[in-house]
């Protein structure tokens, strides 16, 4: 209910700062100058919007569509002192799941805060690799999650990313042409797409 609210709150004031002028003309009483609408003020008002929707969705559409296409999930507790030893015990644990068609995986932090979301393919080479980077120190687990479907890989990968709001990650996933869409970047360009087909310019 609270993200319903607040979407509404935002779209009517995207509306209203729309129609302000006619308002005017038709005889409102405004206190100060009109407010500024132009092509940045409605990029702002999508951005707020998306944001909005993605909150509200992230705990449900997407828990629920990542679980759905995850066959096995499994943890592992980093051990070991140092990089090296870290990566070389992880390899020994993780050397039964390379043969797979592809697989998400999840750092944690030691408050349970998800750190970085990545996926890899059949060879399963890319978790250890980040065993070297600056901000592994922080991390205490690993969750591993078998894919149903080598073509869900970066889905979920994105999936994963909207429901888990992972620290380090930037980037949405990449998609490939004959791989399924995130159902949440699709309601964003819908979003999008709605919002500036009402507040289109000349």
């Amino acid at each position: 209910m609270a993200f319903s609210k607040a979407f509404e709150r935002e779209l009517n004031k995207l509306f209203r700062r729309r129609t302000d002028w006619l308002r005017r003309r038709l005889g409102k009483v405004g206190a100060g100058k009109p407010p500024n609408f132009g092509r940045k003020q409605v990029t702002s008002g999508i951005e707020k919007l998306q944001a909005i929707a993605s909150d509200a969705l992230a705990h449900q559409l997407a828990r629920a569509a990542f679980d759905s296409h995850v066959a096995s999930r499994r943890n592992y507790r980093i051990k070991g002192r140092g990089p090296y030893d870290k990566k070389e015990r992880f390899e020994k644990w993780f050397a039964r799941f390379k043969n797979t068609k592809g697989l998400i995986y999840a750092f944690w932090d030691r408050y349970g805060d998800c750190v970085y979301v990545g996926r890899t393919g059949a060879h399963g080479s890319r978790p250890s690799s980040h065993f070297d980077k600056f901000w592994f120190s922080r991390v205490r687990r690993v969750t591993i999650f078998d894919v149903k479907g080598k073509s869900r890989v970066p889905q979920l990968e994105c999936l994963a990313i909207h429901h888990f709001q992972p620290k380090l990650n930037v980037n949405r996933a990449s998609i490939k042409r004959w791989t399924k869409a995130c159902p949440l970047c699709t309601t964003h360009r819908y979003i999008e797409d709605e919002l500036r087909s009402i507040f289109r310019f000349r």
